[in-house]
Parts: structure tokens; sequence; C-alpha cells
């Protein structure tokens, strides 16, 4: 297991544009370990107040694909997104949890903006 020393902040975007900083960073379980990194965000076509809460995430698992179904791609919801390090964002998930969840595309996927 990776150590983190990094102290984690809430995620509160303010804006669209908050969201977009994530694109790119590393993604982390709530124990350390890498599963990837965030490769598109997916706005909700809506003003921002009615979208919190209702974006998606788009990540390049890599190696840890098998913990996704084998996927090469997922959706993450935002309600996953626990917080923030230097190093990346940590997801609510656990290892365990992650391998037992189902993860899919929002419904409404052609309805949603990406970055």
């Amino acid at each position: 297991m990776t150590r983190h020393t990094a102290t984690m902040t809430k995620f509160v975007p303010t804006s669209h544009a908050d969201y977009d900083v994530l694109k790119g960073m590393d993604v982390f379980t709530r124990d350390g370990e890498k599963v990837g990194s965030f490769a598109t965000v997916l706005h909700p076509n809506m003003d921002f107040e009615m979208a919190r809460g209702r974006h998606y995430f788009l990540l390049d698992p890599g190696m840890m694909k098998d913990w996704f179904g084998g996927l090469d791609e997922t959706y993450i919801p935002e309600p996953a997104v626990a917080g923030l390090t230097d190093e990346g964002v940590f997801l609510n998930f656990s290892e365990h949890e992650i391998k037992n969840r189902t993860w899919e595309a929002p419904v409404d996927l052609k309805s949603y903006r990406r970055v």
C-alpha cells in the first residue's frame, strides 16, 4: 500500500471551471492505492447550482482496469470524490469496494459536455 502524508482537503467546487483542474490528476482509493488518472471531465449541461454533485470523471485505470471489470475507461460520479491532496484525487472507496461495484456511464451521457 502506498502511504500518503499530505493533508486531504474536501473538494468544494464553486464553478464549472473548478472541476477542470482534476483532469489529468492521479486518482487513489481512500486507502492510498493509485487506480489511474482522470482523463476527462464531464459537465452536465445546466447552470452550476443545478449541476453541483452531477459531474462525472472519465477514469483511465491503466494497469488497474481489472479492478473496474476490465474496462479501459470508467465513469466516476462526483459523489465518489472524497477530497484532494498535492498527490491527487482520493475516492470514497477502498480497493474491495471498487472491485465489487458496478461503474456505469450517466444515463443521459449525450447531455454532458466533455473537457
